[in-house]
Formats: structure tokens, sequence, C-alpha cells
């Protein structure tokens, strides 16, 4: 078995949520000692794909009897690697093009039962597996030295400075404007919206930004995790932003998550992050955290960071790569 994790991206687009599920992959595989392809060019007997916009190497693989398989609704704020479509800001639904790749694969990797049914519901009938997308514990760990406070650096605030931070992307209209309004009704803490830039940012005419709040692009990776590991809380907006890679990072981080919707997220209940069912209790839940007055859910959010680990991760790749290498077409 010598799998290929293929993932490449214009280099604007090689820092978000497709570029930090390939590096998972790649090193739960190393952690289990299983050698993969540094490149599609070298030998190789399997393909891991992640994103739609390799239709063509993935019809080549299987037309020279190579397995593929391709993970789904993992980084859906990745326009890079994402599989849904929006009509609307809120709107989601799973596109012609993912439906059209989706069904030509061996199997498909995704992070829940949750999008397992989804799949399935949308006439999705390859066989399909639940596969965690993994966490690296380590990256996530404040080690009192310099990459700890690159953030802070970085954005030009002072070290310590208590903030919100939320993931997302800008062409989600409903997505700034709930955290605008809940920063406003927080002013003592800075807020942080971090998303692709684009055509999107330009077209939305943002207005009345309050002064804690800041709007950024994607970060590069030391950046991102000095952000987790310092964030005190990661706010989910609505529950088709809630990565479920970026939540794991969040749990890993010890960073309590919030969620400004009672709609069910991916890898979120009630013992792991706290849900809320308007933006006005969002921000009350917020204030009330930041005061100390609440318990955290931090402790059951890490546990289960850790039963997502690498390590996990790599036995499930090994168990699934030689499912698919020995022909199994059937779904667990």
């Amino acid at each position: 078995m010598k799998p290929c994790i293929y993932f490449s991206p214009k280099a604007s687009k090689d820092n978000f949520e497709g570029a930090r599920l390939r590096k998972n992959i790649k090193g739960a595989l190393e952690i289990k000692n299983i050698d993969y392809a540094k490149s599609i060019f070298d030998r190789h007997d399997l393909v891991h794909f992640i994103s739609l916009d390799d239709e063509s190497k993935i019809d080549d693989a299987l037309e020279n009897n190579v397995k593929v398989v391709f993970s789904a609704l993992t980084c859906e704020n990745d326009p890079a690697a994402r599989i849904l479509s929006y009509k609307s800001s809120n709107e989601a639904e799973l596109s012609v093009k993912a439906g059209r790749v989706l069904n030509k694969v061996d199997r498909i990797f995704v992070p829940s039962e949750k999008a397992r049914d989804y799949l399935v519901k949308n006439d999705i009938i390859s066989p399909i597996s639940i596969v965690t997308p993994g966490v690296n514990l380590s990256r996530f760990v404040l080690t009192g030295d310099a990459s700890d406070n690159v953030f802070f650096d970085y954005n030009q605030i002072e070290r310590g400075t208590k903030f919100i931070v939320s993931i997302g992307t800008y062409e989600k209209k409903e997505q700034l404007l709930r955290i605008i309004e809940i920063a406003k009704l927080c002013p003592k803490y800075m807020f942080f919206f971090i998303g692709v830039e684009g055509k999107e940012r330009k077209l939305f005419k943002i207005k009345n930004i309050p002064s804690n709040l800041r709007l950024s692009p994607v970060v590069n990776d030391e950046i991102y995790c000095s952000m987790m590991k310092n964030a005190s809380i990661y706010l989910v907006l609505n529950s088709n932003s809630a990565s479920p890679l970026t939540l794991l990072d969040a749990m890993a981080s010890k960073t309590q998550i919030i969620s400004a919707t009672m709609d069910e997220a991916i890898y979120l209940n009630e013992t792991r992050a706290y849900a809320c069912v308007s933006l006005e209790e969002t921000a009350n839940l917020i204030n009330t955290y930041m005061d100390g007055n609440i318990a955290s859910t931090i402790d059951e959010a890490y546990e289960f960071a850790k039963e997502n680990s690498l390590s996990n991760l790599g036995e499930e790749l090994e168990k699934e790569y030689e499912l698919v290498l020995k022909g199994n077409t059937k779904n667990d």
C-alpha cells in the first residue's frame, strides 16, 4: 500500500482548511510509518483527494485502475476544498459537480454520521466511511516561546489581550452581520473574523463595523496556531460554518466554544460547547463567561480532541485504504 495525498490549489489558496487537512493526513500516516507518494508522479496505488477542482486527475486515476478516495464535508469554509454551494447566504446544497465527482470515487470519507446521512439523502451511492479529520494536539499547546505570541504581534495588539475569534467566508453576509452585532453587544472584548478574501468581500459594503471587531484574511499556519492557543472563545456563527477540522483545533487549544445558533453543528453538543437561540443570548453568554461567572466545557471538548488525535486518524486511514485496495464496496 502506497497512497498519494493530493491537494494542490493555487498558492494563494493553499493556507486554509484544505491545506490543514492535507497536513493532518500526512502527519497521521507518518505516525503509523505508512509510506506515501511525495508526488502524483511517484509510484502509488491509491489517491486521496480533497478538492473537486481535481476532477480530471480523479478521472485519470480511475482510468488507470488506481483506487480513489475523497474527503468530503470537512473543509466547507475553503473554496478550494468545499463541496457545497449556496443559493443565498444561509441555504447550502450539494453542488452538481460534487454529486458527479462523489459518485465516481471508490470511497468517500466524512467526519460524522450526520455528514454521511446528508450525502445519502442527496443520492450519493459511493461507499461512505466516517473518518475523523484528526488534530495534531502538540501544535496547540502553549510552550512559552516566541511562537505563542505571533498573533498578538501580527495584529499589533497588547500580548494577553482577551479576544474572541470566528472563522468563515466573506461570501456569507449573514455571518458578518451576526458577528458585527455580537461585537457591539460585547464592547469590552476584541473580536476577529477570519475568512478567504476575494470578490465577495469587495462587493459586500460592510458598514458600522465596531472598533472592537477586525476583519482579517486567512492567516498563515504559525499565526493561526497562535490565534487558536490564545483565544478565549471560538465563536460558531452558524452550523454551516462549523468546520469539524477547525472545531477540533479549538478543542485541542482548550478554547471555549460558543455557538450563536442552536442548530446542531458537527462535533458539538451540550458537553463540548454552549449554544444560544439569539444574538442577544450569545452576547450575554460571552460576557458572563469572560467575567468568570459560568463554568467552561473545555475539559470535555479536549477529551474529544484526544479521541481524534493524528494517531487515531492514522489507524483509521490504514484500515480504510486497505478496504478500498481489496475492493470493498460496502458502506460501514
